[in-house]
């Protein structure tokens, strides 16, 4: 749960940092499509995690 939302903030981070170019890596080594997958990846796992979360809590409470 919090595990998926912390990764999915990562993934969700990095992403958008490939697509703006603001990375050292060499320019041309990732693609536009790659950088918005892993951008799409990380909102996913972060709406998966949320939605782990809510789930939890209306089981527990």
């Amino acid at each position: 749960m919090l595990l998926g939302i912390v990764v999915g903030y990562i993934l969700t981070m990095v992403g958008l940092t490939l697509y703006l170019g603001l990375d050292p890596i060499q320019q041309g080594a990732v693609s536009t499509v790659e950088a918005i997958s892993v951008t799409a990846i990380g909102i996913g796992t972060l709406v998966t995690g949320y939605l782990g979360w809510r789930g939890f809590n209306y089981f527990a409470y």
